[in-house]
């Protein structure tokens, strides 16, 4: 408890969404003689806890709004804020998963999962921990010893996550990270995410173009246009929370989910702008 009263930037705070982009935009090349709009004025905002999947076709601007919440890319405009508090660069309270692996195959499994917190100086016991308790979650454990050329690619996968995870990030970004995956393993794949999210409560912000995967994953699906990038609609989605044994075929195949598919589809084909 405080024995003052707040600040008016405590207060801000305290009344801010956990996750806002404040009409942010991203001009390629400003200031020069052909510049592009990648990404309109955007104003988004999230609660904690929450599943955003974000779908569009090719070049609409997903993963640039993604890059300047990460901090790998500064906003021409607007500003993006986590907590109220404006991003201005990388951070560990944000993981990043990209679409390849992007492991060091130098390292072992082990090694690659406290990565994170290696870097942040962490305590040796403190780092194992970590590494442990996020590779038995994704069920890599076994494979603690091995390097990533060792492992499948769905299992390489399942380590770049868990090496985001160790770093225990308040929100997880995660660039088409299932998109070089097979069938069978995505759907895997989509499952182990789900119970990462369901058991740690983080913040996930998730680019796809499968558009059934982003009305299956989110609590809520942005549907953006072609660039110049804007959103068109935000879709609240009811799968993500189902409670109790989920059985993906029997979700996907149901009428509600097939109804939300084709409203989503209808939106990015521009069939409902």
């Amino acid at each position: 408890m405080l024995d003052r009263p707040l600040t008016a930037e405590e207060m801000a705070q305290e009344t801010a969404p956990f996750l806002r982009f404040e009409d942010v935009s991203v001009t390629y090349g400003a200031g020069t003689a052909h510049p592009t709009l990648a990404l309109s004025p955007t104003d988004l905002a999230f609660a904690r806890g929450d599943f955003v999947c974000i779908v569009g076709p090719s070049g609409c601007g997903k993963t640039t709004l993604m890059q300047t919440l990460a901090g790998f890319l500064k906003p021409t405009a607007g500003t993006v804020r986590v907590e109220g508090r404006p991003v201005t660069g990388p951070g560990p309270d944000r993981g990043v998963v990209f679409q390849h692996a992007a492991l060091f195959p130098w390292k072992t499994v082990a090694a690659n999962a406290a990565f994170g917190p290696t870097m942040r100086g962490l305590p040796r016991a403190e780092r194992r921990e970590r590494a442990e308790y996020w590779l038995r979650s994704v069920g890599l454990w076994d494979f603690r010893n091995r390097y990533p050329y060792q492992l499948s690619g769905g299992m390489q996968q399942r380590l770049a996550i868990a090496r985001a995870l160790a770093n225990e990030p308040g929100i997880l970004l995660m660039d088409e990270p299932f998109g070089a995956l097979d069938a069978l393993t995505r759907e895997k794949m989509q499952e182990e995410l789900h119970a990462v999210w369901k058991r740690t409560g983080m913040t996930v912000l998730f680019i796809t173009h499968s558009v059934d995967e982003a009305v299956y994953l989110g609590t809520e699906v942005v549907v953006m246009s072609p660039r110049p990038g804007r959103v068109l609609e935000r879709i609240p989605a009811p799968f993500a929370r189902v409670a109790g044994e989920r059985d993906i075929r029997r979700i996907k195949a149901g009428a509600d989910f097939v109804a939300l598919r084709e409203r989503v589809l209808g939106l990015i084909w521009g069939e409902g702008s």
